[in-house]
């Protein structure tokens, strides 16, 4: 009786081990987050008519100057404003 138990026992163990293994699926990347405002600048900065589009589908982008009215001051011009 004690071999069937420790048999059953084994055999239970070394099914359950079998289990859960899924090495094949590699490792998910997460993108490093990209400063909103930094990224606009640098493609406003490239604008030249034969570029290519930029994929933007996969960055993962963080808008830290939401709140900043001025965060585009240096790249676009505001003639309107009194010196």
């Amino acid at each position: 009786m004690r071999f069937i138990t420790l048999s059953a026992i084994s055999i239970s163990v070394l099914a359950l081990s079998a289990c859960g293994g899924d090495n094949d699926r590699r490792p998910v990347q997460i993108q490093p987050a990209i400063d909103y405002t930094a990224f606009v600048k640098v493609q406003l900065a490239n604008t030249r008519d034969d570029r290519e589009p930029v994929n933007i589908n996969r960055l993962r982008l963080i808008d830290r100057d939401s709140n900043n009215p001025e965060a585009y001051d240096s790249v676009l011009d505001t003639p309107n404003q009194a010196n």
